[in-house]
């Protein structure tokens, strides 16, 4: 086997972060690193014209992810950038805990994401497909048809409040 040279041996290093980490992430560590007056300004909040918004898909795009998963963690990803998917931080810790993983110190949904990609990678496509149909499913805002109708239940054994009469008026809550 022939030695590798300084630079073979850089670029072989580099290209294992890069396989792991993706080049966007890799660039900004770099950058970071090395001080680049570009990266102190955003640090500091100033906007510069090349900085980009970072989001889920892009993530994924990016990521060294298996072939045969890489639609459908697309598809995933493009839900939570619209927020249909895990749309609140208390979804992202709930999935990560579930998966015996830390959900406690996220800063934000995409750092949550982040932090998901590595469980979502390792599932079988069955199973991102359950995770994507019951993405559409769940969360507080399905609930209002189920909390309408057993409201509409209880009314109805019981009588709707504006129905009794004044000796029969429910206390006011």
């Amino acid at each position: 086997m022939a030695k590798l040279n300084r630079d073979e041996l850089l670029r072989a290093f580099v290209q294992t972060l890069i396989d792991g980490w993706g080049p966007t992430a890799v660039r900004q560590t770099l950058e970071e690193l090395s001080g680049a007056p570009s990266t102190e300004r955003q640090r500091r909040g100033v906007e510069t014209p090349q900085a980009a918004v970072t989001t889920a898909s892009m993530i994924v795009g990016e990521a060294n992810v298996p072939v045969h998963l890489k639609d459908l963690l697309t598809d995933l990803a493009m839900r939570f950038d619209s927020g249909s998917a895990f749309p609140t931080m208390g979804d992202i810790r709930s999935f990560l805990v579930a998966h015996q993983r830390n959900g406690g110190d996220l800063k934000s949904r995409l750092s949550g994401f982040k932090r998901m990609l590595p469980v979502l990678t390792e599932m079988s496509p069955k199973g991102l497909e359950k995770l994507l149909s019951r993405s559409h499913h769940s969360g507080p805002a399905d609930l209002g048809a189920i909390a309408d109708a057993i409201r509409g239940t209880g009314e109805a054994l019981r009588g709707r409040p504006e129905d009794a009469g004044p000796e029969q008026k429910l206390p006011e809550q």
